[in-house]
C-alpha cells in the first residue's frame, strides 16, 4: 500500500485518525495516508475503505446523532491496523494477519454449521478484502 503523495510526490505512510462527519460523528481509527513531508502533510483516505466508509456515512444519513463509532467493528484493514498496533513489537504482521484470517475461518465454520447465510457472506467479504 506504498503510495506517493499527488501534491509533493514524497512518500505518504498510513497512519490511523478520526474523522468527523457532519460535525456529530467522531469515526475512530480511520486509515489515512499523510504525506511525510511536513510541509505539505497532505493526507487522504486509504483507497480500499474509502466505500466502508462512504457506506458508513450513508447509514449514518444526513442528520445523525452524536456519537463515537470504532471503525475497526466495520472495516477489516482498520481491524487489522489497530491489532498491529495494540500488539507491538511483539508480534509481526504476518502473525496479526494469520491470526485474524483463522478468527475469521473459525467464525465462518461456526456460520456454516448454523447455516447463517448473512454472516457467512459478511465474512467471506472480511476474508477477501485482507487476503488481496
Amino acid at each position: 500500500m506504498q503510495k506517493k503523495c499527488s501534491r509533493c510526490g514524497n512518500d505518504m505512510e498510513i497512519v490511523l485518525r478520526n474523522v468527523v462527519y457532519r460535525n456529530r460523528v467522531k469515526i475512530l481509527n480511520v486509515p489515512v495516508h499523510v504525506c511525510v513531508d511536513d510541509c505539505c502533510a497532505h493526507s487522504q483516505v486509504v483507497d480500499v475503505i474509502k466505500d466502508d466508509l462512504k457506506a458508513l456515512m450513508e447509514e449514518l444519513g444526513q442528520h445523525p446523532e452524536r456519537q463515537a463509532i470504532e471503525f475497526e467493528e466495520m472495516s477489516e484493514l482498520s481491524n487489522l491496523l489497530v491489532l498491529i498496533a495494540n500488539e507491538g513489537m511483539d508480534s509481526s504482521i504476518r502473525e496479526v494477519l494469520g491470526e485474524r484470517v483463522n478468527e475469521l475461518l473459525d467464525l465462518f465454520l461456526l456460520a456454516q454449521s448454523l447455516g447463517d447465510e448473512k454472516w457467512m457472506r459478511e465474512l467471506r467479504e472480511r476474508l477477501t478484502k485482507i487476503m488481496v
